[in-house]
This record gives structure tokens, C-alpha cells and sequence, in this order.
């Protein structure tokens, strides 16, 4: 004859004894009467072969076989609550998911935020966040693993298209103290003769070459590939920078000098998606809020 197997009922009824510190609480917890309780007890009891709880004058205390199987109840019950938990993720992605895919300079400093809004506006929507270089953001909206993207290059890879496009101007960024006070802008040749942090890529090459055009060079001291990088360097006092307005008005949070460079020096960012995808209301919410965002700094820049 094959041996009995202790029902939910009857494991569910022994974890609450144990975590309520005796029958008469167990049975309060989950709404039974204390000879209901004492019942599923005994019956387990009897299935699995030994006594669960002794009494100690007034209390009831479980024995070591009862301590000892309370580890595997534990195990069984946390993976009830991971399957809980994920049918309930299961239940929000049904109800919606926006699946995002930026370049850092956005990803890192304004994207968070725009995500806060979104989750606040749109609470049974999941939002995932993917970081990557301009060109992966591209292939990855063209192979459907990103329903938006965010880039500073207008890359149209197949049926990749371009739907939204904002621009500020970029910004200098010094440490605290690093440049004069009275000083409201910075002029493209005052980053000359100066310690400067290269932020690597299209970016710093548009610098350099406006730099070059108006008779100066920079004193490259250091340099990174990430905005957040160069912010960081910069608060350490390795010099002065030029980066995206978002990073700007991160690093002056953060507690650096954020100024408005002159003769100015535009920063796109393009959203695109696949041309048969229909825009969700979340994702018109984001474009809405990150055209704020850009109007924002620009208002900062002036």
C-alpha cells in the first residue's frame, strides 16, 4: 500500500502552528476553530509517524522532528509565493509591457525618471530598460527586442524607422570651484589651455573640429566612453568637459557647475520604432515626457 501524502491543507495548518507559536494562534491566523486545527494536526501526525508538538506546561513547542521538517515546508511554501509572484508578472505584461532600449547618455541620467512618470500614470504596465550603443539600439528595435529606441544617430536599419526627435545644446562641466564665479557660459575657446575630460566618440570629434575651426586644442588629460564616466571624473577635479545636456543636469545635481557652451553645440536624440508597430499610450506618454525634458534644459541653457 502506498504511503499517504500530507495535503496542502494539513502542511499549510503545521507552518502556521509554527510560525504562530502553537495551535490556539494557528487557528486564529487561518480563521479555524481550535479543534479544527488540532484535528489537521493529528491527522499529519499520523501520516508522517512522529509527534509534532509536546506540551510544556501552559505552551506547546514542536519537537526537533517537527524544527527539522519545518525546513522543507519553508523550501515548498517560498516556491508557491516565486509562483505567485510571477503570475502576477504574467498578469501586468497581459495588461501591458513597453520594452525600452536607450543609449547611456539617456539611459542614465533622464531615463529613470521618465520611467517613474510612466509607472505612476500607467501602474499595470511592466517597463523594462536595456542600456546599449546607438547601432544596438537600432538592431535591436529591428529585431524586435525593444519596442522604442533611443539614439543619437539617425540609424534607419530596415524597417527601422525615425518617430520623434528632440535637441538641446550641450553643456560644460566643471567641479565645484573649477571655474570663475562670475561666469554664466563658457566660451569654445575658455576649454582651451585648460586640464579637459574627452568623452569618446561623434560627439567629441564635432568638439574638436569646431575647436580646431575657431584656432584652438584641447588638453586632453583623461577621457571615457560613458557621459556618467566623464561626470564622475570631472567632480574629481581632472578637469572640464562637454557633454550631452542630460548628464548636465545630472552633474549639477550631483553637485558640479553645469554651463552653457558658446557657440553652441546641438545634441539630437532620435526615437524610432518598427513601422508596423502602433505606438502604445505609455510609449506617447514617454516621447510627451521626454520632449519636456529637452524644452526643460533647453530653458536651463539660455
Amino acid at each position: 500500500m502506498p504511503p499517504q501524502i500530507p495535503t496542502h491543507r494539513m502542511m499549510e495548518a503545521f507552518r502556521a502552528a509554527m510560525l504562530n507559536g502553537g495551535i490556539s494562534a494557528a487557528a486564529d491566523a487561518l480563521g479555524m476553530s481550535q479543534p479544527s486545527m488540532s484535528r489537521v494536526i493529528a491527522d499529519l501526525q499520523k501520516i508522517v509517524g512522529f509527534q509534532l508538538f509536546v506540551k510544556q506546561g501552559r505552551t506547546v513547542k514542536p519537537t526537533e522532528e517537527a524544527l527539522a521538517l519545518m525546513t522543507k515546508v519553508h523550501q515548498s511554501f517560498l516556491g508557491l509565493e516565486d509562483i505567485a509572484r510571477f503570475s502576477e508578472q504574467l498578469r501586468k505584461q497581459r495588461m501591458g509591457r513597453l520594452s525600452i532600449c536607450a543609449l547611456p547618455a539617456i539611459g542614465h541620467s533622464i531615463m529613470p525618471d521618465a520611467i517613474a512618470f510612466l509607472l505612476r500614470k500607467h501602474q499595470n504596465v511592466v517597463v523594462s530598460l536595456d542600456v546599449a550603443s546607438s547601432i544596438e539600439v537600432a538592431g535591436r528595435v529591428r529585431n524586435r527586442q525593444a519596442d522604442i529606441g533611443f539614439s543619437s544617430q539617425g540609424l534607419a536599419l530596415g524597417e527601422v524607422e525615425n518617430i520623434a526627435e528632440f535637441t538641446a545644446d550641450c553643456v560644460c562641466i566643471a567641479a565645484a570651484g573649477a571655474l570663475p564665479a562670475e561666469w554664466d557660459h563658457v566660451e569654445l575657446l575658455q576649454l582651451c589651455g585648460r586640464p579637459f575630460v574627452a568623452l569618446t566618440g561623434p560627439l567629441q570629434i564635432r568638439l574638436e573640429s569646431m575647436v580646431r575651426d575657431a584656432g584652438g586644442g584641447l588638453d586632453i588629460m583623461a577621457e571615457a566612453g560613458l557621459s556618467l564616466s566623464i561626470s564622475e571624473l570631472v567632480l574629481r577635479g581632472l578637469g572640464i568637459s562637454v557633454v550631452d545636456p542630460y548628464t548636465g543636469v545630472l552633474h549639477k545635481q550631483r553637485g558640479g557647475i553645469t554651463l552653457p557652451l558658446r557657440p553652441s553645440l546641438p545634441y539630437k536624440v532620435q526615437a524610432m520604432a518598427l513601422g508596423d508597430t502602433r505606438l502604445s499610450p505609455p510609449a506617447k506618454d514617454l516621447l510627451s515626457f521626454l520632449q519636456s525634458a529637452a524644452d526643460a534644459v533647453k530653458g536651463l541653457n539660455k
